[in-house]
C-alpha cells in the first residue's frame, strides 16, 4: 500500500512529508516554549536590557523562519514538477523576506521605544520629540519599501517595469500631495527656528491665541477673545510674520491727569507721590514706575503716569484696581480733575484682558 503512487509521489513519500511539515510545526511550538521559559529568563537576569528586547522581538521572527524552512523542506522530499516546485522555491523566498524585514522593523522599532524616546522626552528641545515618529515610520516604510521589491523580484515580476508605472503615478501624487509636503517642512522649520512654544500666545494669519499643540502639518491655537481652536497649517506659519506675545518685557501704559489750575505745588507734587506710589504696589506691576509734571495750561495742570503690566497678568483688572486706588487717593487728599474729558493715551495697542 505504501508503494501506490499519488500524483507522483508514493504514499510512504508523501506520509514523509507530512511528518517533516507536522514536525516543523511542532519544533516551532517548543522552540517558542523554550525561549520563553530559559533564554528570557536568563536575559531578565541580566543588567542590561537590551538583550531583553532582543530575545522578545526575535522570538516570533525565529519561530516563524524555523516554521516555514520546515514546511519547505517538507515539500521538497515531494517529487514535485518545474512549475510546482519554481512556485514553493519563490514562495519560501517570499516568506523569509518578509519575516527578515519583521524582524528588522520590529527590533528597530523597540530600540527606539526603550531607548531614543526616553532620551527625547529628557531634551529640552521640542524638535526631537516630533522627528522620533517620523524616524521611526521612516524605517519602517524604508524597509518594506525594499522587502516589497525583493519579494516581486524573487517572484518573478519585472521590478523596473513596476517602478516605471509607479514613477509617473508618483509624480501625479507629489503634484497633489504639494501642500502636505509643505506642511511638512513648514513644521521642521519651526521646530527650528522656535518662534514659539505650546503655551505661547502668539499673533498669526489675523489670529490671537494661546498654541494648544504644533503638529507635523498644522498649528493649533485657541483663540483669546472668543477660546476656540483654530488650525493653522504650519505653511502658512513658516511665511507670516508671528508675534510671540509672550516674549514682551510687559504692556505699557501712559496715562494723563489734568489737574485744576487751582492746585498748589505741594498738592501737584503730591498727586505724583500718590500716582507712582499706587501703580509701584500693585503685584501685577513691574518695578519700573514714572511720573512727571511735563504741561502747563490755561485751563489744567497736566501730570503723567508710565508704568508696565506683567505679561501674565490681566490688563483690565490691573488698570481697574490702580484707577480705583487714585479715585480715592485723590479724593482723599483734596485733589481735584478739571471737568472736561480727560486724555487717555497709550503708546501700544490698549489690550482689555
Amino acid at each position: 500500500m505504501f508503494t501506490k503512487t499519488f500524483y507522483g509521489n508514493s504514499l510512504a513519500v508523501w506520509g514523509l512529508a507530512a511528518l517533516t511539515i507536522v514536525g516543523s510545526l511542532v519544533l516551532g511550538r517548543a522552540l517558542y516554549w523554550l525561549i520563553g521559559k530559559t533564554v528570557k529568563r536568563m536575559a531578565a537576569k541580566t543588567r542590561t536590557q537590551l538583550d531583553d528586547i532582543l530575545v522578545d522581538m526575535l522570538e516570533e521572527p525565529i519561530v516563524f523562519a524555523v516554521i516555514v524552512l520546515g514546511i519547505w523542506h517538507g515539500l521538497r522530499i515531494l517529487q514535485l514538477s518545474e512549475a510546482a516546485e519554481a512556485v514553493v522555491n519563490k514562495a519560501l523566498y517570499v516568506l523569509i523576506i518578509i519575516d527578515a524585514a519583521w524582524l528588522i522593523t520590529r527590533v528597530f522599532g523597540a530600540l527606539i521605544e526603550e531607548y531614543l524616546i526616553p532620551f527625547a522626552k529628557k531634551t529640552e528641545s521640542d524638535l526631537d520629540d516630533h522627528l522620533v515618529p517620523v524616524i521611526s515610520k521612516g524605517i519602517n516604510v524604508s524597509v518594506w519599501t525594499i522587502a516589497l521589491i525583493m519579494a516581486l523580484d524573487n517572484a518573478g515580476y519585472d521590478v523596473f517595469s513596476i517602478l516605471a508605472g509607479l514613477g509617473i503615478g508618483g509624480l501625479a501624487f507629489a503634484l497633489a500631495a504639494q501642500d502636505t509636503v509643505g506642511n511638512f517642512f513648514g513644521s521642521i522649520a519651526i521646530f527650528l527656528d522656535k518662534p514659539f512654544r505650546v503655551g505661547d500666545r502668539i499673533q498669526v494669519q489675523g489670529h490671537d491665541g494661546v498654541v494648544t499643540a504644533v503638529g507635523l502639518r498644522s498649528t493649533r491655537i485657541r483663540t483669546r477673545y472668543q477660546g476656540r481652536i483654530v488650525t493653522i497649517p504650519n505653511m502658512l506659519v513658516a511665511k507670516s510674520d508671528v508675534v510671540n506675545v509672550d516674549t514682551e518685557n510687559g504692556r505699557q501704559i501712559f496715562m494723563v491727569y489734568r489737574l485744576t489750575p487751582e492746585m498748589s505745588d505741594e498738592q501737584i507734587s503730591r498727586a505724583m507721590e500718590i500716582l507712582k506710589g499706587i501703580a509701584q504696589s500693585d503685584p501685577d506691576t513691574k518695578e519700573k514706575v514714572v511720573s512727571g509734571f511735563f504741561a502747563i495750561t490755561e485751563y489744567s495742570r497736566d501730570i503723567m503716569l508710565l508704568y508696565w503690566i506683567k505679561p501674565d497678568a490681566s490688563n483690565l483688572d490691573t488698570r481697574t484696581r490702580i484707577n480705583l486706588q487714585i479715585i480715592r487717593q485723590f479724593k482723599d487728599n483734596g485733589i481735584e480733575l478739571v471737568k472736561a474729558t480727560p486724555v487717555h493715551t497709550k503708546l501700544d495697542e490698549v489690550e482689555l484682558v
